[in-house]
């Protein structure tokens, strides 16, 4: 190929590829805001990892996506993450504080899935409602 048709082939290539890239990565924005939206149930975090446990599709289809709220004692915290008896990881919106290790807790956030690998329950987008 003459470098012409290369150079041509490259600018077709971002002409076709441009706007995607754009719309992925600047223009689309996660529309949800989990902590202004009414969740669906609350539930303790051992109720919700058992349900998971015994049938994980059965779980994903009553919960995966869905605002919950999660009760339940704080068994660990990070700076951006805190685990809920040992059962529910929850990704928090601001920094966890450790002041809340070993209390009785409520959380709100978007279930997304069960993790095989470690044996929890995730979620994301986690705010606290009650401590």
């Amino acid at each position: 190929m003459s470098k012409t048709k290369i150079k041509i082939l490259i600018v077709l290539l971002v002409i076709s590829f441009g706007p995607y890239y754009i719309y992925q990565n600047i223009l689309y924005k996660d529309a949800r805001d989990i902590n202004s939206e009414k969740s669906i149930l609350t539930i303790t975090a051992e109720n919700l990892e058992k349900e998971y446990t015994l049938d994980p599709t059965k779980g994903d289809s009553k919960y995966l996506n869905k605002t919950i709220e999660i009760e339940g004692k704080v068994s660990e915290v990070t700076d951006s993450s805190m685990v809920i008896d040992g059962k529910v990881f929850c990704k928090m919106n601001e920094k966890a504080k450790m002041a809340f290790m070993n209390k009785q807790i409520n959380v709100k956030g978007r279930c997304i899935g069960f993790d095989d690998l470690f044996g929890v329950v995730k979620f994301d987008q986690c705010s606290i409602q009650q401590h």
